[in-house]
């Protein structure tokens, strides 16, 4: 059949754009906006500089493009002159610090962040602060956080807005469980936008996110999600004021969603638009995405970081950080060479794997002499049994008759008497 009547039969390449699975109207005529006032998301997905004190989650499972979604917003902000703290717990944003407007902290095991000096900087400076997370537990994330939060609310701004985004929130506003973030984030959602400050709230699981903290959204950006339990959590927060059925029908269309598609809910922006705008997250990037998956290879690419070597070399306890010899069983741990052990499997020599005798990868044709380990394989000592086997089966036959000819006289003087 001709391509040119495939295509008015509807064949194309690829999926149905979201747009069309939804009936968002993709070929209505886009509308004129001012860069200088507006914050861009895609060529369809807009918004007002207050957008920067609003409270927005950012949602969608691994892949489907949430931080990438989170670095445009950024991006924006920075070359619009608007503040912004992220707090990186994956460290998904680690190049937008080459911005002008931007700068980056990563605190490391040990270290603290004294939050009411950061936010005097914030106000001072009016830089923007991208705060590595990835290299503190997360414990001491959810304390620092907890700080800020407790900071900037006690903070003038000088009616200046401000944006935190914190990626991962499910671990610092949990479903279950009271972290000492968990208040301080509700707080700065609830009181926040009286004095300009916003927040975005970005997680892979919606039914991870407490609903106390996800309430306060007022705008959704959902990507691609497929688990049940998430789109009942988006499902009861988006039903409040809106048709049930179209609700419903934006939740089916959200399974479908490729990587960078996106459904926007905004009562307050999209009145127009039925409160739902439908597109992609195409605004060029002016930093490399750092959040991107590992790309794996086998052996046989010719790119030299496959996964799997072509050697194999012995194990070394130092390549894995183990610098502590390991003696689990009372020896001396890893040897370099054939030597007596004093304690271990009870003395002797220890077999010491030699890489030259194993050259053949899988399944080579070379033997490796065990030899060294008989040694250190401790000998049983064996006594002939059989006189002896025959004296416990005399001594258990004896025990078996008395005992049976006990149990006959006991029964019969029961029944006697």
């Amino acid at each position: 059949m001709d391509s040119e009547l495939e295509g008015d039969w509807g064949v194309q390449k690829g999926s149905p754009e979201l747009e069309e699975i939804l009936d968002n109207n993709p070929n209505a005529e886009k509308k004129e906006v001012n860069p200088s006032e507006t914050i861009s998301l895609g060529s369809r997905i807009n918004f007002p500089l207050k957008l920067l004190y609003q409270v927005m989650f950012i949602s969608g499972k691994r892949g489907s493009g949430k931080s990438y979604t989170a670095a445009v917003l950024m991006e924006e902000y920075e070359r619009l002159g608007l503040q912004f703290v992220c707090f990186d717990a994956l460290d998904a944003h680690g190049h937008i610090n080459q911005l002008q407007g931007v700068e980056r902290i990563e605190p490391k095991v040990g270290e603290s962040v004294n939050m009411r000096k950061l936010v005097e900087k914030l106000k001072s400076s009016r830089k923007s602060l991208i705060i590595n997370l990835s290299l503190i537990p997360l414990e001491s994330q959810q304390n620092m956080i907890a700080d800020y939060c407790e900071a900037i609310l006690e903070t003038d701004m000088g009616g200046r807005g401000l944006m935190t985004l914190f990626e991962e929130v499910q671990d610092f506003v949990p479903q279950i469980g009271r972290p000492d973030s968990f208040a301080s984030i509700v707080r700065l959602c609830k009181l926040g936008r009286a004095s300009g400050y916003g927040v975005a709230l970005i997680s892979q699981r919606p039914a991870a996110v407490n609903k106390e903290a996800l309430s306060q959204a007022s705008i959704y950006i959902v990507h691609n999600i497929i688990n049940t339990k998430d789109l009942d959590a988006l499902k009861e927060q988006l039903s409040f004021g809106t048709d049930k059925d179209n609700i419903k029908k934006i939740l089916s269309g959200i399974t479908y969603s490729s990587a960078g598609e996106a459904v926007v809910y905004s009562p307050e922006f999209f009145k127009d638009e039925g409160y739902i705008v439908v597109g992609k997250i195409d605004t060029p990037r002016r930093t490399e995405h750092k959040g991107s998956n590992i790309e794996v290879k086998s052996k046989f690419s010719n790119d030299s970081l496959g996964v799997m070597p072509s050697t194999h070399e012995p194990f070394n306890s130092r390549d894995y950080g183990l610098t502590k010899e390991i003696d689990d069983f009372g020896g001396g741990g890893f040897y370099d060479s054939h030597e007596t052990m004093g304690g271990g499997f009870g003395g002797g020599e220890v077999f010491r794997y030699e890489p030259e005798n194993y050259t053949s990868g899988w399944g080579g044709s070379e033997i490796v002499d065990i030899t060294p380990f008989e040694s250190a394989i401790p000998k049983r000592k064996m006594k002939s049994s059989d006189s002896m086997n025959q004296k416990r089966m005399k001594i258990l036959t004896a025990i078996g008759l008395i005992s049976g000819g006990l149990y006959t006289v006991l029964r019969s003087v029961a029944r006697r008497s």
